[in-house]
């Protein structure tokens, strides 16, 4: 049995599942096609937020598997400690645990390169990685022709 206020992770791997899917039937195929589309958490986010709580990355992945794959995605890489200080999501009320978050963030960096995710160090100033995220959106964007969404 679950503790009160704390969600099961398979459940929690089925509603976040679903919101996706909610949303994604929202962009049409032409849109996915010829526009970069941006979301703040993705399928990576699943994958690795469920490992952590020791959900099979397999299963995570099938049940996620009817959703297209990022073209890129990025990995902003923050301590554990750093993460406590900077969370301010009042609207759930999520507090997580150094240990938590660790766990959380050595799932994401098993997983970077099966799921194109570019490595960004989150320590340096706000300028420096919005500027190498925006660089690497802008040289994806010229390459590929898509317009931002």
């Amino acid at each position: 049995m679950a503790k009160e206020g704390k969600l099961d992770p398979i459940l929690k791997a089925y509603l976040f599942a679903t919101d996706r899917y909610i949303r994604m039937k929202e962009i049409s195929k032409q849109d996915l096609e010829s526009k970069i589309i941006m979301f703040d958490r993705y399928v990576p986010s699943a994958l690795a937020y469920r490992m952590a709580e020791g959900v099979d990355k397999e299963w995570v992945s099938n049940i996620n598997s009817i959703f297209p794959k990022a073209d890129i995605g990025f990995f902003i890489d923050i301590s554990p400690e750093e993460s406590v200080k900077r969370n301010t999501d009042t609207k759930f009320n999520i507090k997580a645990t150094p240990e938590h978050l660790s766990k959380v963030r050595n799932s994401y960096l098993s997983i970077l390169d099966e799921n194109n995710l570019i490595y960004t160090n989150g320590m340096r100033p706000i300028e420096e990685i919005f500027n190498d995220v925006l660089s690497k959106i802008e040289e994806y964007r010229k390459v590929n022709g898509k317009r931002i969404k």
